[in-house]
């Protein structure tokens, strides 16, 4: 998968997807593998293209699955806290898309009208994200 087939960067300027493209890094890991740690400093953006990854709180606690190629994860890179909110676990073996977000976020500086639609974007990744959780835990109430 190219950077500009990504749900949060799609459609956006090439001259500035050039500069994000050559920033990305295609890694592959292990089943098994901690991809990061909750409360670790935050530094890179995670895009899953192959595999299945979870999202853990408290080391053991499961909150989301990640199993489309193109979710988004480790976004806690781009906030202020800095801090990985949960830690990221490879299920099967993966392959991502491993973006150093210092340097993503000097392109953004340097150019903030795509850093806005970018930031809109992941709004809307965590809104989906919350509202599936959010019907998950009613239906665990319910019962």
């Amino acid at each position: 998968m190219h950077i500009t087939e990504s749900d949060l960067f799609y459609g956006l300027d090439l001259t500035v997807m050039s500069k994000i493209a050559d920033i990305c890094l295609e890694e592959k890991y292990a089943d098994g593998t901690i991809l990061f740690r909750e409360g670790a400093k935050a530094n890179n953006l995670y895009i899953l293209e192959e595999g299945i990854a979870e999202l853990l709180i408290d080391e053991d606690t499961f909150i989301y699955s990640l199993t489309e190629q193109s979710d988004v994860f480790g976004w806690s890179s781009l906030i202020e806290s800095g801090q990985y909110t949960a830690t990221a676990v490879c299920m099967t073996d993966v392959k991502v898309l491993k973006i150093p977000t210092g340097i993503l976020q000097r392109i953004f500086d340097e150019n903030p009208e795509v850093g806005s639609v970018v930031y809109r974007r992941l709004a809307g990744i965590f809104n989906k994200r919350l509202t599936k959780t959010y019907r998950k835990f009613i239906a665990v109430l319910k019962k």
